[in-house]
C-alpha cells in the first residue's frame, strides 16, 4: 500500500500526543532548541508514508530537526549555492527537477532550454543521507532536499524554528560586509 500523510500540525490535530512528545525526556526540541531561535508556535508536526513515499524537491524557510521514528528515510541534499541549478519554480522554494533524478540527465531531456542545459559540467551535487529510527537530522534553513521514505511504514516528526539570534545577525550584517568590501 502507497500513502503519504505529511506536515500533519500535532498541537491542532491530536494535542495530546503533541504534549506527550514535548514532555518526552529524550524530546529533541528540547536537547537542541536552544541552539535555534523561537520554535514555530504550530509545535512539532508528523509524517507518516509507506510505500516509498517520496517528497518533491523543496526548501524550508525554518532551520528543522528532524526525527526518523520507525522506517528508514532517504534524503538527497543540496547547499542553498546550488539552487541556481535545480530550476526553482512558482515561489522558488520548490524544484521543477524530480525527486531522485540526476540534475544533468534531466536537464538535458526535459527540453529547459540551452541556459539550463550549459549547467550540466557545474551543476549541483547531491549529498545522500539515510536515517535509521532514532535518528536526527539538522537540515539548516534554505538547503535544497527530497524525501523517501521506506517501502514499509515510516514515520517521522519534525520541529522547525527560526534563526538563532545570532546566527540572523550575522546574515543581516553579510549585504553591508559584502558591500564595503
Amino acid at each position: 500500500v502507497n500513502f503519504y500523510l505529511g506536515k500533519v500540525p500535532l498541537r491542532a490535530e491530536l494535542p495530546e500526543l503533541a504534549a506527550a512528545i514535548d514532555d518526552a525526556q529524550v524530546c529533541p526540541r528540547r536537547r537542541f532548541g536552544s541552539c535555534f531561535g523561537a520554535p514555530k508556535p504550530e509545535g512539532v508536526y508528523a509524517y507518516f508514508g509507506a510505500g516509498r513515499s517520496t517528497t518533491p524537491l523543496h526548501f524550508d524557510a525554518h532551520e528543522n530537526l528532524l526525527l526518523c521514528l520507525s522506517g528508514r528515510k532517504r534524503l538527497w541534499l543540496y547547499p542553498p549555492a546550488d539552487a541556481r541549478f535545480l530550476c526553482p519554480v512558482t515561489d522558488f522554494t520548490r524544484s521543477a527537477v524530480p525527486p531522485f533524478v540526476a540534475v544533468p540527465p534531466f536537464v538535458a531531456a526535459s527540453g529547459l532550454g540551452s541556459e539550463f542545459a550549459s549547467m550540466s559540467a557545474a551543476c549541483a551535487r547531491h549529498v545522500e543521507v539515510w536515517l535509521e529510527p532514532g535518528d536526527v537530522l539538522y537540515l539548516p534553513v534554505g538547503w535544497w532536499h527530497c524525501v523517501e521514505g521506506s517501502e514499509d511504514l515510516s514515520m517521522s516528526l519534525t520541529w522547525w524554528f527560526q534563526l538563532h539570534p545570532e546566527k540572523l545577525a550575522l546574515a543581516r550584517a553579510a549585504p553591508a560586509r559584502e558591500a564595503t568590501g
